[in-house]
């Protein structure tokens, strides 16, 4: 099957999305599939494919930007590559805005082309921090205690804004809600600087979590398969070099430890892999997502932290790490995400189908 590996794109992770190509291409080649390198640029152009593909045989950071040729049309005309690429499906692997949070996977729909992965709305929620922690309470989840600010409530009144923090015990967490790679989080020791924290978060959304601050072990559980059929993998563990997991931990460092799998009791691990298939189940995820956790080891309590519908696929990431140690390898794992994605946009067609012989018949 002719794959398109679509990766970079305008976020912040651009870096990361061209490392995890990377193992994504070498995955689906030992799987059988014709990997096709299919790249964006920081810019939002899409480049063309003999350039993707150098960027992913050389050890280049980053996709080149081109020139945007406005007589073709700037970046809507570069997304000629993609459709003259001829593909049976795709492997999006491109993470944060513009690539996890539904807008590439709308894409994928109006062109009819199945894509690995959650679907539109499941992208889009888990990706807002506000809105998957209401779904997650929902249906049982248990949360840590938070607080939303938005832009217009502080910019109007910071203190009013803030009083409902006031109940939080410090030390408080402050992110954007919609994000990724811990840009723009801050923790926050002493309540007098929680103000400062919040402005800093806003450069990034408009909308903030503030969140109590918990001492707790950061675990992670992979998902796999489809809706009543989905499958957890074995646990890892986050052990961070700093105070949190931070931008600087994940990619500018090597202090963070990374456990696989995670020295836990078995009721521990049995609660962790339920709640994983819950919050996957919650937002109407399938496909694949990696769940994160928090573990309060003193009072052996759970809290889902959040959801990352497009986990990393470095060679060191915990998502194909985890099915790894879970008895699937890297070529199987890749495989069986594209043949769901087949699967799931086969059955999408069938739908549409009856949809419109229903509105054909009413005629």
């Amino acid at each position: 099957m002719r794959v398109g590996v679509i990766f970079g794109g305008r976020s912040v992770e651009h870096v990361v999305s061209v490392r995890s190509a990377r193992t994504v291409a070498d995955g689906l080649a030992q799987a059988g599939h014709e990997p096709v390198p299919l790249g964006i640029a920081d810019n939002g152009a899409w480049v063309a494919p003999e350039i993707a593909a150098r960027t992913l045989a050389a050890t280049d950071k980053a996709l080149p930007v081109p020139v945007l040729d406005a007589e073709r049309g700037g970046v809507r005309g570069s997304l000629r590559h993609l459709l003259d690429a001829g593909l049976d499906a795709a492997f999006p692997i491109v993470h944060g805005t513009y690539g996890e949070d539904g807008c590439l996977q709308g894409l994928c729909e109006m062109l009819d082309l199945p894509y690995v992965g959650c679907g539109v709305a499941a992208s889009a929620v888990s990706m807002d921090k506000v809105l998957s922690k209401r779904l997650f309470e929902k249906v049982g989840l248990p949360v840590v205690p938070y607080v939303v600010v938005t832009r217009a409530t502080f910019d109007a009144d910071a203190v009013k804004a803030l009083a409902g923090c006031q109940a939080l015990p410090e030390p408080l967490f402050v992110k954007p809600s919609v994000g990724g790679s811990s840009v723009g989080c801050k923790l926050v020791k002493r309540r007098a600087e929680l103000a400062e924290a919040v402005r800093f978060a806003l450069q990034f959304d408009d909308t903030v979590l503030v969140e109590q601050g918990v001492k707790a072990r950061e675990l992670e559980v992979a998902v796999l398969g489809k809706a009543g059929a989905l499958q957890a993998s074995a646990i890892g563990e986050i052990v961070p070099g700093g105070e949190f997991y931070d931008y600087q931990d994940k990619y500018l460092k090597d202090d963070a430890k990374l456990l696989a799998p995670a020295p836990l009791p078995d009721d521990v691990a049995a609660e962790l892999k339920r709640c994983a298939v819950l919050a996957m189940d919650a937002v109407g995820g399938a496909g694949m997502a990696r769940v994160d956790f928090f573990f309060l080891e003193a009072e052996r309590r759970l809290a889902i932290n959040e959801i990352n519908t497009l986990p990393g696929f470095t060679t060191i990431s915990m998502y194909p790490r985890l099915w790894g140690l879970s008895g699937v390898s890297l070529p199987e794992l890749c495989d069986r995400l594209v043949k769901l994605a087949v699967e799931r946009a086969e059955g999408k067609r069938r739908l549409d189908a009856g949809l419109r012989a229903f509105v054909g018949s009413q005629k």
